[in-house]
């Protein structure tokens, strides 16, 4: 599993069109975060089916994108109304789809 320690990690809670890639993911975050430095920062997008995860990675001069399917079964996470920030802790429980009782909004 790919671990992201000193990484800012959003929630994404509205799910997304999967077939959107790192351009249209960018633009959505930037519309989501107008004028904010986002470097070193990790976006996750769920599936309307939440089968599928995306993860957009961003670093200083680089963008990743890793794409994650379950078979047979679905992701857990906290609902939400908007874009949360969590831990990496908690970005590791819900890569495997562990359900959070608590979390924080902010």
């Amino acid at each position: 599993m790919v671990d992201f320690p000193d990484k800012i990690i959003f929630l994404y809670s509205d799910s997304i069109d999967f077939r959107k890639g790192i351009k249209s993911l960018s633009n959505l975050i930037n519309t989501a975060y107008p004028g904010s430095d986002l470097k070193n920062s990790l976006f996750m997008f769920f599936s309307k089916d939440l089968r599928q995860v995306k993860i957009l990675e961003i670093e200083n001069d680089n963008i990743w994108l890793y794409q994650n399917r379950l078979n047979d079964a679905k992701f857990i996470f906290p609902k939400c109304d908007k874009t949360v920030q969590i831990t990496s802790f908690e970005l590791k429980l819900i890569l495997r789809s562990i359900e959070l009782v608590s979390h924080r909004k902010r």
